[in-house]
């Protein structure tokens, strides 16, 4: 996000140069702590390793001139355990550039994976509240495995009784565009659906589209994607601690 975008989630400047800008502390139950504590390493990675895919590339592109064969010149790579890869230099500036494809779409599975897990986590928490004792997992996946996110939604408000209503969530999210594909979307749950199809692509099809192509995600949006993250498990944070006066503390996302 920058200086000329709206600001939906109240994002202050960056503490390192005021430049860019992070998410202000916000309320979070120990579980959403931990939400943003695995974002922060799946951001990380990411980021790290898109780094060091580009500085791979360019070094290697680098030395293809000074090369006997130029691009087509064999390049052994070696690691002290024994591994090893014999490759050509122009298949790996190839590997480094499609790489980050295969990257985008894994990262996308880690952070829907990731908010999965804090509803495990806080359904688990909330389970002895409710009466449930038995058999709580069968019960999390009866929640988790429902077609649309509405019906995940309404069957964990059945199940916990917290006040989940559809108007009220859209209305949280009402001031964040959300955008997939070129469609408008108000209502963050068809948004998920939409991510759901995407995901069942990459786990269950090899990323391959029924055209043929694989799907593309833009890393970009990985960001983009964590904000949506953000401000939908504070409408679940605030659900499950007012239902059953969960404590929360103010958390600094970044240092989460």
């Amino acid at each position: 996000m920058n200086a000329s975008e709206k600001n939906p989630l109240k994002m202050v400047p960056d503490p390192y140069d005021g430049k860019t800008f992070v998410l202000p502390q916000t309320l979070c139950t120990e579980e959403r702590r931990f939400f943003f504590k695995r974002m922060n390493e799946i951001l990380g990675f990411l980021y790290v390793t898109t780094f060091s895919y580009n500085e791979c590339g360019k070094n290697i592109e680098k030395i293809i001139p000074k090369l006997p064969f130029g691009s087509k010149n064999e390049i052994k790579i070696e690691f002290k355990d024994g591994r090893s890869i014999i490759t050509t230099a122009r298949q790996i500036v190839a590997m480094t550039r499609g790489g980050l494809d295969i990257l985008a779409r894994q990262v996308l599975i880690m952070i829907y994976g990731s908010f999965e897990t804090y509803l495990f986590q806080i359904f688990d928490r909330s389970y002895p509240k409710v009466g449930v004792t038995e058999n709580p997992l069968d019960i999390s996946i009866d929640i988790l495995m429902r077609k649309k996110w509405d019906g995940k939604f309404c069957k964990m408000r059945d199940v916990f009784g917290v006040a989940y209503k559809s108007r009220d969530l859209i209305l949280h999210f009402s001031d964040l565009q959300m955008d997939f594909g070129g469609k408008k979307i108000k209502n963050p749950l068809t948004f998920l659906d939409e991510l759901a199809q995407i995901r069942h692509r990459i786990v269950h099809a090899s990323s391959i589209l029924d055209t043929g192509n694989l799907v593309f995600i833009n890393i970009a949006f990985l960001h983009e994607f964590f904000y949506f993250y953000s401000l939908l498990t504070e409408y679940i944070d605030n659900l499950f601690s007012k239902k059953f006066s969960y404590p929360m503390t103010s958390v600094e996302s970044a240092k989460a």
